[in-house]
């Protein structure tokens, strides 16, 4: 905003939009997932009376199964409903947490950066939620019990499921990970020691039994009986330090969504130790100063602004964000309207900013009081993890983003009850100074964003999540851009080409966007990093409402093996 619009509208140059997918139209019930197998669990379940938290633990659960690789009970995640009867929304958060081992410098050593302790092995498992949320949900706002929404689960551990191509490289990619802890006979995902092969039916028995045992006994068999103990003993046999009292003093916490609007629609997110929330209102708001529509989509100018936001944005994630229960975070002041016209005005549209620093977020917090100085820290998230959406016929909501965090986590399975654990302490920041850094019972920074949109009547709008990492934030922050600025449907504006950019560093771009574009951005000095079309810059699935005609569009992103499925 240094410079006058006239000077933008100059440099515009049109991007185009790319084709869109296949949009998927219902009326009663739906839901969009990173697997048609687990859309269809969903559906199943919504089909027989279920409400949408009964639906999406199904999938959730399903997910489980169909890509043991990205989420599932070795790992935690975040869940946000929106109830119809009474317009709440609410946020679960199930996060992993940090053992009573932890400590701030359990892997600031050069032997334990060698040795990558943070992601391989035992020292990388954080205290698994997801169990704990999924029958949380349930209990609260689901209307059946956990042996009816996990029979499809079930069925799908037990008969099989075709595994994909995709699958198959994900499981060679990761071979050598999980043979370390584990004897190859024991992995379900290889046969003769070997990846299974696309085309072959995966079988689990183990994940099935282990779904029937919390069918009848509950969670406690999880966090205070023989599975709980068969994981104890895997994470320290790998060079981990858990006890069963870490699991025993798990707990689920219901919080509060962060909540924002983006040209008077909406947006409910997730708060910390989530980052992802806030942060996509941040950028958003601080894109509310500029004319989106206007300027094209993915032009020029348009990816330029966006790309000096997300610079802002990240160099204030870095600095102040980490789980509120150990730091004082400036959420207030983070989705400030002023804060965010501040940023706003720092962005150069003659050229990018070779670099940024942090704002001071702390002016505009409501509360007058001495502002904390800390060194932030980021963890090394990646872009597995796995996210879905949920509405059912009343109108109820669900967004939700499950995590193991690499793909096949920790690399540590527990073969008697056929779970993968997760490696989300590599979430925490490496140094000790950091307020991201490890301690007991601490959740680990995430960018995880499973996200609600009102319209400004306040009726549902959208319900959207993604996989990705801090690609979440700029994903979900371009998705909604997408349909609110540009008037996309849901699976159109998933499948748009999108860009990336971090406090420092290239601008990463998918391959496909306009050269003139492209051109147009090195003029301004950016340094292109190009990629092929793919999940490093997010996988999305979600749901936009027309409550006018009373449908709904469903979109899954092709970026991964996502289907929305509807009635």
């Amino acid at each position: 905003m240094k410079q006058a619009l006239a000077f933008a509208v100059g440099l515009l140059i049109a991007g185009g939009i790319a084709s869109s997918g296949q949009e998927v139209i219902a009326r009663q019930g739906m839901v969009a997932s990173a697997h048609e197998l687990a859309s269809q669990a969903g559906v199943e379940i919504l089909q027989k009376g279920g409400n949408a938290v009964d639906a999406a633990v199904a999938t959730a659960l399903a997910l489980n199964v169909v890509e043991p690789n990205a989420s599932g009970i070795g790992g935690g995640g975040f869940m946000t409903i929106y109830l119809a009867s009474t317009g709440k929304v609410i946020v679960l958060d199930y996060r992993e947490v940090a053992p009573a081992s932890a400590t701030k410098d359990m892997y600031a050593s050069d032997q334990a950066r060698t040795e990558r302790w943070s992601v391989l092995g035992g020292m990388s498992v954080g205290v698994p939620g997801w169990l704990l949320g999924m029958w949380t949900a349930l209990e609260k706002y689901g209307t059946m019990s956990f042996a009816e929404v996990a029979a499809p689960a079930i069925r799908l551990a037990e008969e099989g499921f075709v595994v994909h191509p995709m699958q198959t490289g994900i499981i060679s990619d990761n071979l050598q990970k999980m043979l370390r802890y584990t004897d190859a006979s024991l992995l379900p995902y290889l046969e003769n020691g070997l990846p299974i092969e696309a085309g072959r039916v995966l079988k689990q028995p183990a994940l099935a039994q282990t779904f029937r045992l919390i069918a009848e006994h509950g969670p406690k068999v999880f966090y205070d009986g023989p599975i709980g103990e068969a994981i104890v003993a895997a994470v320290n046999k790998a060079g981990g330090a858990m006890t069963m009292e870490d699991l025993r003093s798990y707990q689920v916490v219901e919080r509060q969504p962060v909540y924002g609007t983006y040209r008077g629609y909406q947006i409910y997110s997730v708060p910390p130790a989530s980052s992802g929330g806030t942060h996509i209102i941040q950028l958003l708001n601080i894109l509310e100063y500029f004319p989106i529509r206007e300027l094209g989509h993915n032009s020029t100018v348009a990816l330029h602004i966006m790309a000096e936001a997300m610079k802002l944005v990240f160099a204030d994630r870095g600095k102040y964000m980490a789980d509120t229960a150990f730091a004082q975070v400036p959420l207030a002041g983070l989705t400030s309207k002023a804060y965010a016209r501040e940023l706003a005005c720092k962005i150069d549209l003659t050229q990018a900013a070779a670099s940024v620093n942090p704002g001071n977020p702390w002016a505009y917090e409501p509360k007058s009081e001495a502002i904390p100085e800390w060194m932030g820290g980021l963890g090394s998230e990646v872009t597995s993890t796995s996210s879905f959406s949920v509405v059912d016929a009343a109108g109820n909501i669900v967004a939700s983003t499950n995590t193991i965090n690499y793909f096949f986590g920790s690399g540590v399975f527990v073969p008697a009850y056929g779970i993968m654990l997760n490696n989300e302490m590599d979430d925490f920041s490496k140094d000790p100074a950091s307020v991201n850094a490890p301690e007991p019972g601490k959740r680990p920074l995430s960018s995880m964003s499973p996200t609600l949109v009102l319209d400004p009547k306040g009726r549902p709008f959208m319900a959207v999540g993604s996989a990705g990492a801090t690609r979440i934030i700029t994903a979900l922050a371009q998705i909604i851009m997408n349909v609110v600025d540009h008037g996309m449907k849901m699976d159109e504006a998933i499948e748009q080409l999108r860009i990336y950019q971090l406090a420092t560093g290239n601008l990463f771009y998918e391959r496909g966007i306009d050269p003139a574009v492209l051109a147009g951005l090195e003029r301004l000095g950016h340094k292109l990093t190009g990629a092929d079309k793919s999940g490093t810059f997010g996988t999305a699935q979600g749901i936009l409402f027309d409550p006018d005609a009373g449908i709904m569009y469903g979109g899954a992103d092709s970026r991964r093996l996502g289907v929305a499925v509807g009635y």
